[in-house]
C-alpha cells in the first residue's frame, strides 16, 4: 500500500521549486497509513454503486485528490469525513459518466449481492426481523432511504464498522449514528413486513 500512497506524492524534478503544498516523508507515511486504514471502507462503498473496474478507478482517483489536499485535510477536525466526501464525489462523477455514455441501468428486479449481505448481517444482530419478504423489497427500501441513513446502514452492516468509526467517517456523534441507524432500520423492517426489536 505504501507504494500506492507514494504514487500520489509530488516529486521535485530539479527544474524549479516544489509546489507550495509539497510535504515531507513524514506526511507521506501518514497519508499511506490513513489510506491503509480506510481502503476497505472506500472500496466496499464504491462497490455498492459501481462495477469492480469503475469502483477501483473511483477509489484511486479519490486517493489522488486526498493526497493533493492532504495538508488541509490534516488540519480538519474529521479528516476521515473529508476523504469520505471526496470519495462520494468521485463515485457520483463515475455514475454520471456511465449515464452520459449511455450505459444501460441495471435490469429491473436485479438485486445486488451486497443487499443480501446487509440483510444477513442485520438479521444476525437481531436488528431486522427474519421474514419471508423478498430481497427486492429490501433493496427498494434501501434505495428509498436518505443518503445519510443509507450510508450508515452500508457502513454498519455491509462493511462492519463500529459506531465510533462511522461517527468519525461521517463527522457526527455515536449517538447520532445510533439514532440514524434506528430510523433506517424502522423503515427497512416495515418494508419486510415486520417490526424490529429494540436494543439499548
Amino acid at each position: 500500500m505504501t507504494s500506492q500512497g507514494n504514487e500520489f506524492a509530488p516529486r521535485a524534478n530539479g527544474d524549479g521549486p516544489e509546489s507550495d503544498w509539497t510535504v515531507g516523508d513524514r506526511h507521506r507515511l501518514t497519508f499511506d497509513a490513513f489510506c491503509d486504514t480506510h481502503h476497505r471502507t472506500w472500496s466496499g462503498f464504491a462497490g455498492t454503486r459501481l462495477h469492480d473496474g469503475a469502483a477501483r478507478e473511483a477509489v484511486e482517483t479519490a486517493k489522488g485528490r486526498v493526497w493533493r489536499e492532504w495538508p488541509r485535510i490534516l488540519r480538519e477536525e474529521f479528516p476521515a469525513f473529508q476523504a469520505w466526501t471526496i470519495l462520494k464525489e468521485e463515485v457520483g462523477a463515475a455514475l454520471l459518466r456511465r449515464m452520459m455514455d449511455g450505459e444501460p441501468p441495471p435490469a429491473p428486479g436485479l438485486v445486488p449481492r451486497w443487499v443480501r449481505a446487509v440483510r444477513v448481517a442485520a438479521e444476525r444482530a437481531h436488528h431486522l426481523p427474519e421474514t419471508g419478504a423478498s430481497h427486492e423489497r429490501l433493496y427498494a427500501a434501501l434505495c428509498g432511504l436518505s443518503e445519510r441513513r443509507h450510508d450508515v446502514v452500508v457502513l454498519r452492516y455491509l462493511l462492519g464498522l463500529t459506531d465510533t468509526q462511522i461517527a468519525d467517517c461521517l463527522a457526527t456523534t455515536e449517538a447520532n449514528v445510533r439514532s440514524t441507524a434506528g430510523q433506517a432500520l424502522d423503515r427497512l423492517a416495515a418494508a419486510l413486513g415486520g417490526h424490529r426489536e429494540r436494543h439499548r
